[in-house]
């Protein structure tokens, strides 16, 4: 039996804030990939991500820095650097240093979140994360936020929402869901579900729609009772560590408290699912042959495109 921790880190686009905690001037130190960054907006608004040691020395950027207009500036000796991560200025010296670069990772800014690529070789990302409409609908809510970190890889809980057998052991559902169509042909998988949405209102005949972009950030929507749109960002913190954290919004139904109310039996039905699953997650083994049934789902379809997304180790 093989341990979780043979999983290498993937790389692709990961959540390093919300849009809203990181101001104008403002920088939070963050742990991706196994990496110490810094994400930071200069004073214009444009958000940047780099790494957190500075070239000079090895300052943390993180801790003390601060941003002077479009500027990081070190806290240990006051170099600054701009958004290309090029040195820009040294005080008391009239000369810059070429080689004092800091390392960058490129920065899409969409629904509400600052998204990083993190690349082990620096390699450029492959795709894109779109807008989600929902996110600029004024008829949908504000957020409704859960988070947890988990002490698992990011693999595992992608994999989690297409084992479809553990939801009548853990979850305690009736029968599995219906796997009606998964595609992971792509950097985009696409997964298709039907379910029965079990509400207080009633039981619903609904789909699950998942639009899984690289191993960092989802588009879940529920189809049937009312209209949906779960983000999940799952965020690698080490190889055996990673934060999960949910975005949910749903279309205003009726009065704003009865919008708020089915938006809160959501977001409570998939956080007591999530509080479920993380015994499971933080003890389980990873059996990279399992012995499979012809009823657990699409897994090794999953892990072969989970793969897209990791660098082969040297030799």
């Amino acid at each position: 039996m093989t341990l979780t921790g043979t999983i290498p880190v993937p790389f692709g686009w990961f959540r390093v804030a919300d849009s809203a905690d990181l101001a104008p001037g403002g920088l939070a130190s963050v742990r991706v990939c196994e990496r110490d960054l810094v994400v930071w907006r200069t004073v214009d608004g444009t958000a940047s991500c780099v790494d957190a040691w500075c070239p000079h020395l090895g300052a943390h950027l993180g801790v003390g820095g601060r941003v002077d207009g479009a500027s990081i500036v070190c806290p240990f000796h006051g170099w600054e650097f701009g958004p290309d991560g090029a040195n820009c200025r040294i005080p008391s010296s009239e000369r810059i240093n070429g080689r004092a670069r800091l390392r960058t990772h490129p920065v899409i800014e969409r629904n509400g979140l600052v998204l990083a690529w993190v690349h082990p070789l620096g390699d450029p990302p492959t795709f894109d994360v779109p807008e989600f409409p929902e996110t600029a609908d004024p008829d949908y809510l504000p957020f409704i936020i859960r988070s947890y970190v988990i002490n698992t890889s990011v693999q595992e809980l992608g994999e989690n929402g297409i084992d479809r057998c553990h939801f009548p052991v853990v979850h305690l559902a009736d029968e599995p869901p219906v796997i009606a169509e998964y595609d992971g042909s792509g950097d985009i998988a696409h997964v298709r579900t039907i379910v029965e949405l079990k509400t207080p209102f009633g039981d619903f005949p609904g789909e699950i729609d998942v639009h899984q972009y690289g191993p960092g950030i989802s588009a879940t929507r529920f189809i049937g009772f009312v209209d949906t749109l779960l983000i999940a960002t799952q965020t690698p913190i080490e190889r055996d560590r990673c934060e999960l954290r949910f975005h949910f919004t749903v279309r205003r139904t009726g009065t704003e408290a009865e919008a708020r109310e089915i938006a809160e039996l959501y977001v409570g039905h998939i956080d007591e699912q999530a509080r479920e699953d993380v015994p499971i997650w933080e003890h389980k083994a990873f059996v990279p042959r399992p012995a499979l049934s012809d009823v657990d789902g699409p897994i090794l379809e999953y892990r072969r495109w989970a793969a897209r997304f990791q660098v082969a180790p040297a030799g």
